[in-house]
């Protein structure tokens, strides 16, 4: 009967799957909305729950704790962020970069609760541990650590899409070599099979893909959303192109703000005036002012300038024209080889001669960068993965409720559970970015309780793998 009810989750899933692909192409954006709103706070509370049970599959008993109070420590400092609250806090950790320190410590210390029983052993570990990180990932060596895939992976994917698309593929393996499973290897033939078919394989429609404009909002959520993850990892891997001299012009100089009203007086005074003097009774003489402001009546004019000060009316009326003028003067030479890439030319700038992409030059919610997340090819191919990934890890711990147990609580936790789950709800239809800001801690600290496991994982599918090498692939035998 094991056997049977094995092979009956195991091909469900791959229903499962083929239903999360058919909404990954139709919505990919409203897809991933959904789920992780909604399915997302109902696994962070049963997960938790299923991992205190099992001492979150770690050596000793309170191993968890560093864990849980590195959720803590990173909550506090995104609550910071996100509500205004000791804001300086925030500042420490973006200085000090404890964002990708705590998180890469709690990855690799994992390694030793998962492994390591000993207490000795593992504080020493720990701390040696903590320094390594440190060092490797101290501020200073920042312009070393950007561009790699390393670092990259592991402070901004693993919470992300490893989380949700290489552990849960690890976890579902391990299962499946345990139970000597068919069914299962068939499972695993689809979650590799179906993504990059959805991917790479199905034309994309950027009309009907593109998200709604509640979507492209809930989203974005004021720049506190998954947003940054899709731009990150097209920025990172190359994906928005780098950037051209007839680039720079476009998004640079020809942007409105680069000179802004509020400079218009003092901008037009100097391009009257500076470098320029006037003849005063034989003598040579400059005009003095200070622009104490950005109102025509905050400009101090100097009591004994040679020349009347000019009015408001002709300053307003010639700052457009000297603007231009400005524009189209620094323009020229990057339009002369307006298709070679736009290199920085400061050497004191950390990107000096070095290439950079539309993201590293624009902020994320300028127009072109959500052209890119939201109507480009690629942008719209990478959503339908992590709409994807998101939506089958959710469904996939769901479906194997009869095997791992997850809802074998004591009532009244599983009641609370369920009124946690539904007040989370409640925030995410209130608002969407209020709701990631509350479920931050849920969601996060989530993950990092859940890193024993996925070595336990790693571990297993290795011991099993050299068991069925030594005495093949045979299903085990039942006891019932």
């Amino acid at each position: 009967m094991a056997m049977l009810r094995d092979d009956r989750i195991n091909y469900l899933n791959i229903g499962l799957m083929g239903i999360t692909a058919i909404l990954a192409y139709f919505m990919p954006f409203e897809t991933f909305l959904f789920a992780y709103a909604f399915l997302g706070p109902l696994h962070y509370l049963t997960e938790i729950s299923w991992l205190h049970d099992r001492q979150y599959f770690s050596k000793g008993k309170y191993d968890f704790i560093v864990l849980l109070v590195i959720g803590v420590l990173l909550s506090l400092a995104a609550f910071a962020k996100d509500f205004g609250y000791k804001i300086e806090l925030y500042n420490q950790f973006v200085e000090l970069n404890l964002f990708d320190k705590l998180l890469v410590f709690a990855l690799f210390s994992a390694i030793l609760f998962a492994l390591v029983k000993n207490v000795i052993i593992k504080v020493v570990s720990c701390l040696l541990l903590f320094v390594f990180v440190s060092g490797w990932l101290d501020p200073e060596n920042s312009l070393e650590n950007q561009n790699s895939t390393t670092i990259f992976a592991l402070t901004s994917l693993v919470p992300t899409l490893i989380h949700v698309y290489l552990f849960t593929g690890l976890f579902m393996l391990y299962g499946t070599l345990k139970s000597r499973s068919k069914s299962g290897l068939w499972q695993m033939l689809g979650f590799v099979i179906i993504p990059i078919a959805l991917v790479f394989l199905i034309p994309v429609d950027k009309e009907k893909s593109a998200p709604s404009d509640y979507g492209k909002q809930a989203y974005y959520a004021e720049g506190n959303g998954f947003h940054n993850t899709n731009l990150s990892i097209l920025s990172h891997f190359r994906l928005i192109p780098e950037v051209t001299n007839q680039d720079y012009v476009n998004y640079i100089l020809k942007d409105p703000n680069y000179i802004p009203d509020s400079l218009k007086y003092r901008f037009v005074l100097d391009r009257l005036f500076v470098g320029k003097t006037f003849e005063v009774q034989g003598k040579d003489s400059i005009v003095s002012y200070r622009p104490l402001g950005p109102k025509y009546e905050d400009i101090e004019w100097g009591i004994n300038n040679p020349v009347a000060k000019p009015s408001k009316v002709f300053l307003d009326s010639i700052f457009p024209i000297e603007k231009a003028n400005l524009i189209k003067q620094q323009s020229a030479p990057f339009l002369e080889n307006k298709d070679e890439l736009f290199l920085i030319q400061n050497p004191e700038s950390p990107y000096y001669q070095q290439p950079l992409t539309l993201a590293q030059l624009i902020p994320s919610s300028h127009p072109a960068i959500f052209d890119w997340i939201y109507y480009s090819q690629i942008g719209i191919m990478l959503m339908r993965f992590i709409a994807f990934a998101y939506l089958y890890h959710y469904l996939n711990w769901f479906s194997k409720t009869e095997i791992i147990q997850w809802h074998k609580v004591p009532k009244v936790r599983f009641i609370a559970v369920i009124i946690l789950w539904l007040a989370a709800c409640g925030f995410y239809m209130y608002d969407y970015g209020l709701g990631l800001n509350v479920l931050f801690f849920l969601s996060f600290t989530h993950v990092l309780l859940e890193f024993p496991l996925n070595i336990v994982s790693i571990v297993g599918i290795g011991k099993e793998s050299i068991a069925i090498f030594k005495h093949g692939f045979k299903p085990l035998k039942s006891d019932s």
